[in-house]
């Protein structure tokens, strides 16, 4: 009787141990499934009026893409052909004290830059911050010329510190370069477009003597890197 079950366990081992074997090898020899990646989806450009603008290329684009500086819904304006390059004349603020006092002191609807490049003070150096227009892709408050031009095609970009005193910094100007370089990439605005308040305006003196728009613009041709 005992040789009888015994026999019996043996058999019973013998036709559980390959299933046993087999399902241990699937698990360490399994090959997992390729990853799937999620492309972005199209840049889509919707002018306020006018032809759509082509997507853009991603190899124009600079090095570090920045998605937080595309306006809402990814969506931007045929209405820009310029940049217009200013400092605030103050030693310190951002985007939020200059709202105020654009509010306030000019009795406009909000802040008039379209972004501010922060120098340490309100917010870190180097620092870009998104206005409001910049999203709703609305027009600026920052650069009045004949035909109020410059304010209604214009992208306006202010970095804090009054650069008749001082220069900006170099975290400044390596977001500034990048920043209009990816704005000159989507919206399609050649270097030679790229300006100073200073330079539409010879009224101010925006954005200081020591900002050299020459250097900035020699920086952001082909080859020059971002």
């Amino acid at each position: 009787m005992r040789g009888l079950v015994l026999a019996a366990f043996i058999f019973a081992v013998a036709l559980l141990a390959p299933a046993c074997v087999q399902d241990e090898s699937l698990s360490y020899t399994r090959t997992p499934p390729p990853p799937v990646y999620h492309p972005l989806p199209p840049r889509e450009y919707v002018p306020s009026a006018g032809k759509v603008r082509a997507p853009v290329s991603r190899r124009v684009l600079p090095r570090r893409h920045h998605p937080e500086w595309y306006p809402e819904g990814r969506r931007i304006s045929s209405r820009w052909t310029t940049i217009v390059i200013h400092h605030s004349a103050t030693d310190g603020g951002g985007a939020k004290r200059f709202d105020q006092y654009h509010r306030k002191s000019n009795g406009w609807d909000e802040l008039g830059y379209h972004f501010v490049i922060g120098n340490g003070t309100d917010t870190p150096d180097g620092y870009v911050e998104v206005g409001s227009r910049w999203h709703k892709q609305k027009h600026g408050a920052h650069c009045r010329t004949n035909g109020n031009y410059h304010n209604e095609h214009g992208i306006g970009i202010c970095l804090v510190g009054h650069f008749n005193h001082a220069r900006p910094t170099p975290r400044q100007m390596a977001s500034l370069r990048e920043l209009v370089s990816f704005l000159s990439a989507t919206c399609d605005i050649p270097v030679g477009r790229v300006t100073t308040h200073k330079a539409v305006n010879p009224k101010t003196q925006c954005p200081g003597r020591n900002f050299n728009l020459s250097g900035l613009q020699r920086s952001l041709r082909p080859g020059a890197g971002v």
